[in-house]
């Protein structure tokens, strides 16, 4: 391969990454056409990685040509070349099962082909997708398959990897382990520290060890460990400032130091420190990082009431996000698109789709802390037009959310669905190879075939595990659908503008707050296959709260918790009970003449669980009777997809959970209302 290829790295205009490799463009183009085409075949895949975050179109036309002419020559480490070239492109347009296939694709090669050291980086590839698409037990397992591969021997008996390649797994499973992540906070600080003390004794890039520094003191700020916090993030700013970057990293340790001292009572000299992070975002043109701590600033002056200084903050993050959204960048200049400002963007350039979120995160926080600020001055106009404002960076913000917990789990699902595959080839190969081998004598062959039997039997059982955890995953995201139904989150809504509008600040507040916690409820549940009975009793609380007022205090309700059950050390699955309570309101209480009582009791009964949704409604045939006329194309589905979770629940347990319905009668026979009574074992999350 020509020599020339050492000299195209990217240069001062435009981003180097530690983590992904990626060559001058033009140089690459001018030097395309005079190529022989064993050496074009890895230009073109260098083209398509360059150009992947960038410009998709034309990444994804490098690609295709760098694979059919890899497969014209026959070549199959181009091949994989090119499959990682396919695999960025989509990893950057946010289509993480795409990414994962033709990752996993280049790996099966490259571990073929014996290139451990390529293999090790296909690996972190793949733990940094999962990462992206919150997966994090894989990202922490795909981590150290990484870290196994760069550890293996080469035919020359050297490692695979360097030091180098080892310390920057590290760096991400520190980052894995981290607060928001996986929460385990003692291993995310004992990776930090290693990357540290081992950078510096061999001279590791400055700018690396400056915001691994970083990282770690915010790690510990996040830990509540605030003295150790300080000391590293003051250890962070000695580093020499050796370019623009530098500069823009140490205004983001300004803002955490600043919030450091904040947090210990030295609020001027926090103020200080964060001022100085906010002067300098602003004056260089970083429209994010000023609209962040235009938050940060104005929160704290509405919190000790100065609401003159808390307006001007609030009003210039305003304009901040609106010149973002019109610019449709992070920035005001497009210079700075290409220099370091947010730490991780050192090492592989951040995702698109990550930084709209982040961008509509700080909007609901803007808008919001400007609704509040308007209820302080009394100004109503104002108050509502940032409450509507507000609302719709919500509604933005949980269509992302959406959009990205469905890749999320398809992101899971097309995971086990691949290694299921590897699996399955696994084991062809190997039934081939015992095929061969049978010439050497019928027992040896008839062990082979047992064994061979046996391996189907387990993939065949683990397909139909698969399946039924899809299934279940994709009732779950049925019932929420039917949960989140249009009419009850406007009319939950148009409540809480009511209270706005009457100025009623401390019901809507409460009531807003109700209708948030519930909303996120939901939405952690809608993907989790079991919660703690503590966050299920939150759940239908703050529902049974919400529909008091929809439906104007027609009915009181009870929740009844048996004193030897610990809500907090008991799992159960999500959202059993609410169509239950749904229906005791919508067709049992809405039909009464006078207010309804309804009582929801959790009892402790040898091993179970006994969960009971009792109503004084007008009884189901009654109900029935009364939805027959007012609407006869009236389907139950969150009922009828609640039973079916059930069926799929019980038939990979072998402990059941048990559902019975009563229809409730007086002495004279005459329906009182009905009961509901879900037997759920202690032992389901197990």
């Amino acid at each position: 391969m020509c020599i020339f290829f050492t000299i195209l790295w990217f240069t001062s205009s435009a981003q180097k990454f530690l983590n992904l490799q990626t060559w001058n463009v033009d140089s690459l183009l001018h030097v395309l056409p005079e190529q022989p085409k064993e050496e074009q075949v890895y230009s073109l895949s260098r083209l398509a990685v360059s150009l992947s975050f960038i410009d998709y179109e034309q990444s994804k036309k490098y690609a295709g040509e760098a694979m059919s002419l890899a497969k014209k020559l026959n070549n199959e480490e181009a091949m994989a070349d090119a499959y990682r070239a396919y695999a960025n492109n989509y990893f950057y347009q946010g289509d993480y099962p795409k990414a994962l296939n033709n990752f996993f694709e280049a790996l099966s090669i490259y571990d073929k082909l014996g290139k451990k050291h390529k293999a090790g980086w296909i690996c972190y590839d793949i733990a940094r997708t999962h990462y992206s698409a919150r997966n994090f037990e894989k990202t922490v397992e795909y981590g150290n398959l990484a870290l196994q591969k760069f550890r293996e021997r080469m035919n020359n008996g050297s490692k695979a990897g360097n030091v180098v390649d080892s310390i920057r797994m590290y760096e991400g499973l520190a980052l894995t382990f981290g607060t928001g992540q996986l929460g385990m906070i003692d291993q995310s600080i004992k990776y930090y520290q290693l990357a540290i003390e081992v950078g510096n004794k061999n001279n590791f890039d400055l700018m690396e060890l400056m915001i691994i520094t970083m990282r770690l003191g915010a790690e510990l700020y996040f830990y509540g460990k605030t003295d150790s916090a300080i000391y590293y993030l003051n250890k962070a700013l000695e580093y020499p400032e050796m370019n623009s970057g530098t500069r823009a990293i140490k205004n983001r340790i300004n803002t955490y130091l600043g919030l450091c001292f904040i947090r210990k009572g030295a609020i001027e000299k926090g103020l200080n420190h964060i001022l100085e992070a906010y002067s300098f975002y602003n004056i260089q043109g970083y429209l994010f990082w000023s609209l962040y701590l235009s938050n940060e600033i104005g929160n704290f002056y509405l919190k000790t009431n100065k609401l003159d200084t808390a307006e001007k903050y609030f009003r210039q993050g305003e304009n901040k996000f609106n010149e973002v959204l019109a610019r449709d960048s992070w920035y005001s200049h497009d210079s700075l698109k290409y220099i370091v400002n947010f730490g991780v963007d050192y090492f592989f350039p951040m995702p698109p789709k990550l930084l709209k979120e982040l961008q509509w995160t700080q909007a609901k926080t803007m808008y919001h802390n400007l609704f509040l600020l308007s209820e302080k001055k009394n100004l109503a106009d104002d108050a509502l037009k940032y409450h509507i404002a507000f609302s719709r960076a919500v509604d933005t913000l949980n269509v992302m959310q959406r959009n990205r917990e469905i890749i999320e789990l398809q992101t899971k699902f097309e995971t086990e669905r691949k290694e299921q595959q590897i699996a399955s080839l696994s084991e062809k190969n190997a039934f081939q190879e015992m095929k061969l081998r049978q010439s050497r004598g019928f027992l040896f062959g008839l062990g082979g075939l047992l064994v061979i039997v046996l391996l189907f039997a387990w993939l065949i059982i683990r397909q139909n595990k698969l399946r039924n955890q899809q299934q279940n995953l994709v009732l779950q995201q049925k019932l929420f659908r039917s949960q989140m139904n249009p009419h009850f989150i406007f009319n939950s809504l148009t409540s809480i503008q009511n209270f706005i509008l009457d100025e009623e600040a401390d019901k809507a507040s409460k009531y807003l707050s109700l209708f948030s916690k519930l909303v996120r409820n939901i939405l952690d549940s809608s993907t989790e296959e079991h919660v703690t009975l503590q966050e299920e009793i939150q759940t239908i609380e703050n529902y049974l709260e919400l529909q008091k007022i929809r439906f104007h205090d027609k009915f009181d309700y009870t929740i009844d918790v048996d004193e030897a059950i610990h809500p907090e050390n008991i799992v159960i699955p999500p959202m059993l009970a609410q169509p239950f309570i749904e229906n005791s309101i919508e067709h049992g209480i809405k039909h009464r003449k006078t207010k309804g009582d309804i009582f929801i009791r959790f009892r402790l009964k040898k091993g179970s669980i006994v969960f009971e949704v009792e109503d004084n409604g007008v009884g189901r045939e009654k109900a029935k009777d009364i939805l027959f006329h007012q609407n006869k194309e009236h389907k139950s589905l969150a009922t009828a997809i609640t039973l079916e979770r059930i069926r799929v629940l019980n038939k990979r347990r072998r402990h059941k959970i048990a559902l019975r319905i009563e229809d409730l009668t007086s002495e004279n026979n005459k329906p009182t209302g009905t009961l509901v009574v879900i037997d759920i074992p202690i032992n389901f999350g197990q």
